[in-house]
C-alpha cells in the first residue's frame, strides 16, 4: 500500500510536466513551404493568424506527424481606423477607468533570469503582471489584480482560473487580461528594442470557440492598430485559437503573451510600460464608430454642425409659418424681412439703404 501511494504521488507530480511536453512547437507554413510562424501547441484547421504586417491567414491542414501546419492567405486584415490617435482633441473617458488582471499558468517564468521555465508554486509570470499593474496605474487606470495560482499547469488550469475571471468581472471593469509568457525556444522571435530600451514584444491570442469570438477579435485587433501607431515593434501578431480561454465571459478579453521562456524577465517587464499605453488608449483614449460624435463635437466640428442645421431647420420654418399666414410669396417675404429687422434692429433695412 505504502509502495502504491508513492507512485499515486509520483504521477501527480509528473503531470504538469506531462501536459507541458504535449505542448509541442509546431511551425505554420504557407502553400511553398515559407514559414510564417511558429506556435506552442498543435493548430487546429480552421485557427486564424493575424502576422506582424497584418497579413491574414487561415490554418487549412495540420501534419501533426511534422509539427507543421499549412495556412492559407486571406490577404490583408482590415485593422480598425485609428487615426484618431493623431488629434490632440481627441475625446478622453471622463468616468472610471477599470481593467483586470490574472494568470492562468502560474508556473509560467523566464530561464534567463528566474534560472527555470517553470517555477512553483509561483513564477515569474506574476513580476510581469505586476509590472503591467503598476504600468496602468500609472496611466490612471484603476487594476483589479488577483494572484491567485491555477496550479498545476494542464489542461484544467483555464477551468481553475475561470472562478478567478468571474469574480474580477464582478468589479464592473472595462476589459480583463490573462498575463502569459509564450513557449517557444527561439529568443529571437521576442526579442525587441523600443524607444531605446530592450523589451519584449507581445503575442495576443483570442479564442475562437465562444460567443464573444467576434467581439474580442475586433478588440485584439484594435490593440495591434493602436500598438503599430504608437510602437511598431511591440505586438508581435494575434492567434485566433480553438479554445475558449475564459473569453465568453467578456467581449474584451484578450490573453498577452509577454515573450517567451528563453528571454530575459526584464525584457517582458519593460513591454509592460509600452502595453499599458496602448491599452489605456485603445479603452479610453479615443472613439470611433457610433460614438465617434463625441470625439468630432470634443473637436468643435460637431457643434457647429448641429449649430447650421438647428438655424437651417428655424429659417425653414419661418418661411412655411410665413407663407401660411400671409397667402403669397412676396407678402411673406416682406413679413421675414420685417421679423429679421425686428430681431437685429434694423440691420437688414441698414444695409438695404447702403
Amino acid at each position: 500500500m505504502r509502495k502504491l501511494a508513492g507512485m499515486l504521488l509520483l504521477l501527480f507530480l509528473l503531470m504538469p510536466l506531462a501536459a507541458q511536453a504535449e505542448d509541442e512547437v509546431y511551425r505554420i507554413v504557407d502553400g511553398q513551404g515559407n514559414e510564417i510562424t511558429q506556435y506552442l501547441g498543435e493548430p487546429e484547421a480552421g485557427d486564424e493568424y493575424i502576422a506582424h504586417d497584418n497579413q491574414h491567414y487561415v490554418i487549412a491542414r495540420v501534419d501533426a506527424a511534422a509539427h507543421t501546419a499549412v495556412a492559407e492567405s486571406r490577404g490583408a486584415y482590415r485593422m480598425p481606423d485609428v487615426r484618431w490617435l493623431e488629434d490632440d482633441s481627441q475625446a478622453v473617458s471622463s468616468g472610471q477607468k477599470a481593467v483586470a488582471i490574472y494568470c492562468t499558468h502560474s508556473d509560467e517564468s523566464y530561464e534567463p533570469t528566474d534560472g527555470d521555465s517553470s517555477v512553483t508554486p509561483r513564477g515569474g509570470i506574476y513580476d510581469v503582471a505586476e509590472s503591467l499593474k503598476k504600468s496602468l496605474e500609472e496611466q490612471g487606470v484603476t487594476v483589479y489584480y488577483d494572484d491567485s495560482t491555477h496550479l498545476p499547469h494542464d489542461s484544467a488550469a483555464y477551468r481553475r482560473s475561470r472562478a478567478t475571471a468571474e469574480e474580477l468581472l464582478k468589479n464592473g471593469v472595462d476589459a480583463i487580461f490573462d498575463v502569459h509568457r509564450d513557449g517557444i525556444p527561439d529568443p529571437g522571435q521576442y526579442e525587441t528594442t523600443i524607444d531605446g530600451q530592450q523589451a519584449s514584444m507581445v503575442r495576443l491570442l483570442v479564442g475562437r470557440s465562444n460567443q464573444n469570438a467576434a467581439a474580442n477579435k475586433e478588440f485584439a485587433a484594435g490593440i495591434k492598430a493602436v500598438a503599430d501607431k504608437l510602437y511598431p515593434d511591440l505586438v508581435r501578431d494575434i492567434y485566433i485559437g480553438k479554445g475558449t480561454y475564459n473569453q465568453d465571459l467578456s467581449p474584451h478579453a484578450v490573453l498577452l503573451e509577454f515573450g517567451t521562456h528563453t528571454i530575459e524577465k526584464e525584457r517582458a517587464e519593460q513591454a509592460t510600460q509600452f502595453m499599458a499605453s496602448v491599452l489605456n488608449k485603445t479603452l479610453y483614449g479615443g472613439v470611433s464608430g457610433a460614438a465617434g460624435n463625441t470625439a468630432e463635437t470634443a473637436s468643435g466640428k460637431g457643434v457647429w454642425t448641429g449649430i447650421v442645421w438647428i438655424i437651417g431647420l428655424a429659417v425653414v420654418g419661418a418661411a412655411v409659418f410665413a407663407l401660411a399666414s400671409t397667402g403669397g410669396v412676396q407678402p411673406a417675404m416682406q413679413k421675414l424681412r420685417d421679423n429679421a429687422n425686428e430681431m437685429t434692429g434694423g440691420f437688414f433695412d441698414r444695409k438695404n439703404k447702403k
